[in-house]
């Protein structure tokens, strides 16, 4: 299966905001890792792999931009994630550095 130039883009946007957009799911609820993965993968159209979203939730609880909780449900586990106030803090701040460089790359002079 040959993925096409925007399913690559999509992909690698996905993977390089990957902290912003967790933040931003976070936002709206807490959640858990796999509840994490399918929402990006609905939203996104981009599925991520174990290796790529757990050590992210790892470095984002490092950082203190969110809370880890187990919870247990039936006998299974689940580690539920919920924003900080500083990860709201980093979330804002990454919202407004995304909408400057979109200006700035809509506003550059195109080249011949």
């Amino acid at each position: 299966m040959s993925r096409t130039p925007s399913k690559i883009l999509k992909e690698r946007l996905v993977k390089t905001g990957l902290d912003l957009i967790i933040l931003r799911l976070l936002i709206e609820k807490p959640r858990w890792g796999y509840e994490i993965n399918m929402e990006i993968r609905d939203k996104y159209d981009v599925y991520l792999s174990a290796g790529t979203l757990y050590p992210m939730l790892h470095l984002l609880e490092e950082r203190a931009y969110v809370e880890g909780v187990w919870e247990s449900e039936r006998g299974r586990g689940r580690r539920i994630y919920k924003i900080t106030e500083h990860g709201k803090q980093f979330l804002l701040a990454g919202q407004k550095a995304l909408e400057d460089m979109i200006e700035r790359f809509r506003t550059e002079p195109k080249r011949t």
